[in-house]
């Protein structure tokens, strides 16, 4: 857009040679494409132009640097070895005569002498080979005049004078070895200058093949220059006939989009010339006709569910948002909330083509059964919603309503639906949420309907619930609690209460740890508060863990007072903590960590903690009686728990439930109950501990059906480690605890 605007501001003659030439009505006969490549293929061309100049300077240039180093530099080298060779010769022959000349005898060392006699003669012939290598290349001129002289030189110097050296030192002459060394120095100052000439030549030679090079280079970079300059040019030229050729069409294709753009697709669009641009414009022709199409269908897509073509989220917020925006003299209004139950069931087993068509047949369940009574949308996977507006104005006739219309969507989901060959029943949750315009917003309408569904699925599904503000604020109660839950242990808020048990004389035989929670705000929780919402988190695994560790850390402390050494300590185990792979290793952990005794450790699980994988249960359970841990089955009686699977279980305790204990005076079937699992405990070598025991009445009979030992309130409330040891030393005067008593041992 810049070169075509630069186009516009340019120079009017050009303008005139683009009209004058015909160029634009050429160029429009050409596709864009084949301009393209024409341009493309002009470019290449000038590359390769400069590329061959480039390459032609690179080349020069690399001959210079080949005659400096190969032909210039290499003899310096080796010329530069000569001379050093002969210096050295001077001096391994002062170094032999030194010790001759110091002394009075004028003898030579034999092994100075042998030494410097063996280096000489290697220098003499690295200095052959050395002038026999320069000489391999030919020599002309001046180079070839100061070569000979020197070769003469260095042929005196070496057969008048080193190579005689060499024989005196051997023969140890100290004499001869001293007039030749003088010798070998003349000669050797004789053909030096000869050799620094030699070196000064090769220098001047290389500097003129440096400066050729440059020269070449100067004159490669003004070619290469010139020519860039000139491509730029010429190029210049053809790509601004080029951004004209489509820059114009371009600029009327646009305000054609623009005119479409702003909803006129009654526009004309004139089609000239068959290159892509006239393509463009039949392309436009033809899109203004599938827009006016797409509208509608576009419309669809936006506001209604392309599975069940039912409204959707979108819509249905529109539409909530008018109705409470209405006239409050209208009535009331109903929003229902509808979740199929066990959907997922229908997507595993049958898949999900059969899932959908299943949503499909709901869909026009839910669209019969309202008859244009409202709106039933699809809120998202299945979930539908159903807006009934103009109600009873009076409260109660509108719940009527409401109700009835819930009972007539109920009534419609549940009748049998084929799929697969099959019928298949299905059920739903509906929440129910009246409401009146100007009343909330639709967030909040939603928020409710949901509470009341979710409400609905909690006592059993396939029903409806009408939202109850009450129901909203225990909901909202019982987030924060979770959310509170989540940092007691951080902050320092649990602790674990100790409640006794006695043997039948009254005597402590252990503990049960209890979990108790002060919030800062709330203070003391109840356990029948806070345990559900850890069960139903990941909480209780947490919680399942600190308890673990922090009743073994107390079993321990306790190991060192005689009036606690002996008892045991129960824990509750979660079946969630109990099923978790490395609840073995957990435990041994804890045990590990703490130095507490594992026989003093009794782990009390529940029934569908146990028999949930009897397999697995039995596995952990073995595994952990080997460490010497003990186990107890909890709130025993209210499960379904058969002989032949409890005799499979390492067991150590069985533990009446307290719902037993507290009627067992009212009703004699508690009392056969009671006496039953003490008999039956007592066959497969278990022991009993009965819960909940709070009256002196109920210990007798408990005691008068053999029951060995007890837990309950009349003989002590849960308390903290302190109390407990406390209580425990008034109960016994100071005097130490009696051992554990046979009830707790195998």
């Amino acid at each position: 857009m810049m070169a075509a605007a630069g186009w516009r501001q340019g120079p009017k003659a050009i303008r005139r040679l683009w009209r004058a030439a015909g160029l634009q009505g050429l160029l429009s006969r050409l596709h864009i494409g084949t301009r393209l490549a024409v341009m493309m293929v002009l470019a290449v061309m000038v590359a390769g132009l400069l590329a061959a100049a480039g390459i032609r300077g690179l080349a020069a240039s690399k001959e210079s640097l080949r005659v400096v180093y190969e032909d210039r530099m290499a003899p310096v080298r080796t010329l530069s070895q000569i001379a050093q060779l002969m210096l050295a010769n001077q001096l391994y022959l002062q170094l032999a005569l030194a010790p001759a000349a110091a002394s009075a005898a004028a003898a030579l060392d034999p092994v100075s002498a042998r030494q410097a006699a063996l280096q000489v003669e290697r220098n003499a012939r690295a200095i052959d080979r050395l002038w026999a290598e320069y000489l391999s290349v030919p020599r002309e001129g001046d180079e070839l005049a100061l070569a000979q002289r020197f070769g003469r030189h260095r042929a005196r110097y070496l057969d008048e004078a080193l190579m005689p050296a060499v024989a005196a030192l051997r023969a140890l002459d100290y004499r001869d070895t001293r007039r030749l060394a003088e010798s070998a120095r003349v000669l050797y100052e004789q053909a030096y200058p000869e050799i620094e000439a030699l070196i000064r030549l090769q220098f001047d030679f290389a500097e003129a093949a440096y400066r050729e090079g440059v020269r070449r280079y100067e004159y490669t970079r003004w070619l290469a220059l010139g020519a860039l300059l000139a491509s730029m040019a010429v190029l210049s030229w053809l790509g601004l006939l080029l951004i004209r050729s489509i820059a114009e069409p371009l600029r009327e294709v646009i305000a054609v989009c623009d005119r479409i753009a702003g909803g006129q697709l009654d526009t004309a669009i004139a089609v000239q010339g068959s290159d892509e641009i006239s393509n463009v414009f039949r392309a436009l022709r033809s899109m203004q006709a599938r827009l006016r199409r797409s509208e509608q269908a576009i419309h669809k897509l936006a506001y209604y569910d392309a599975l069940t073509e039912l409204p959707n989220r979108v819509l249905l917020r529109e539409r909530m948002q008018q109705a409470l925006d209405g006239d409050g003299s209208a009535g009331h209004g109903a929003l229902l909330l509808v979740d199929l139950d066990h959907f997922k069931v229908i997507n595993d087993t049958l898949g999900h083509e059969e899932g959908d068509k299943h949503l499909r047949q709901i869909a026009r369940r839910l669209t019969d059964a309202v008859a244009g009574r409202g709106l039933v949308a699809r809120l998202g996977g299945d979930e539908f919603v159903v807006l009934a507006q103009h109600l009873h104005a009076g409260e109660a006739r509108a719940q009527a309503q409401a109700r009835e219309l819930a009972e007539q969507v109920l009534a419609a989901i549940t009748s049998p639906i084929h799929l697969a060959g099959r019928p298949m029943h299905t059920s739903a949750s509906l929440g129910v949420c009246m409401f009146r315009p100007g009343a909330s917003s639709t967030r909040e309408l939603l928020k409710r309907a949901d509470t009341a569904m979710y409400q609905a699925k909690s006592v059993g599904r396939n029903g409806y619930r009408f939202f109850d503000p009450v129901l909203q604020s225990q909901l909202e109660a019982r987030t924060a609690l979770e959310t509170a839950l989540h940092s007691a242990i951080g902050a320092g808020q649990l602790a674990l209460h100790y409640q006794v048990q006695v043997d039948a004389l009254r005597q402590p035989v252990g503990v049960e740890a209890l979990l108790r929670w002060r919030h800062p705000l709330h203070g003391q929780v109840s356990p029948a508060q806070f345990i559900p919402i850890a069960e139903a988190s990941d909480l209780i695994l947490t919680l399942g863990e600190w308890v673990l560790q922090t009743a073994c850390a107390q079993l321990q402390a306790w190991a060192g007072q005689p009036h606690t050494r002996a008892l045991t300590v129960s824990v509750n185990v979660s079946a969630r903590q109990f099923a978790q792979p490395g609840f073995v290793e957990q435990v041994h952990a804890a045990l590990a960590r703490t130095g507490a005794r594992a026989d003093l450790l009794v782990l009390e699980l529940t029934e569908s903690a146990m028999l949930h994988d009897i397999a697995d249960t039995v596995r952990k359970m073995q595994a952990l009686r080997c460490l010497g841990v003990r186990f107890a089955l909890d709130d025993f009686g209210t499960g379904y728990s058969c002989l032949s699977q409890l005799q499979r279980l390492p067991l150590h305790q069985l533990k009446i439930d307290r719902s037993f204990i507290q009627d067992m005076g009212a009703r004699a079937s508690d009392a056969v109950i009671v006496q039953t699992i003490v008999g039956m405990a007592r066959t497969l070598g278990l022991h009993v501990v009965a819960e909940g025991v709070e009256t002196e009445a109920q210990r007798t009979v408990l005691a008068q059906l053999q029951c060995p030992a007890f837990q309950g309130y009349l003989f002590g409330v849960p308390q903290p480690a302190a109390a407990l040891e406390a209580w425990l030393l008034g109960q016994h005067g100071g005097s130490p605890a009696p051992a554990a008593s046979p009830i707790f041992q195998r």
